[in-house]
């Protein structure tokens, strides 16, 4: 069974089902914004959004 991350969960709850739905869903750019250090986000969402990612926030 695949497991899924937290940003498939919020990508499913929202009802998007492709990447350009994804970029353009304020939403999901919202969760983003608040979850991008320490959740599972595409590298290429948050290059198109322009987000950095804490680094020290997601070392262990």
């Amino acid at each position: 069974m695949e497991s899924k991350t937290s940003f498939d969960e919020i990508v499913r709850n929202l009802g998007l089902s492709s990447p350009a739905e994804y970029v353009s869903s304020a939403a999901l750019k919202d969760w983003v914004r608040m979850n991008k250090d320490h959740k599972y986000v595409p590298q290429e969402l948050l290059e198109a959004w322009g987000f950095a990612v804490d680094e020290a926030s997601t070392s262990n």
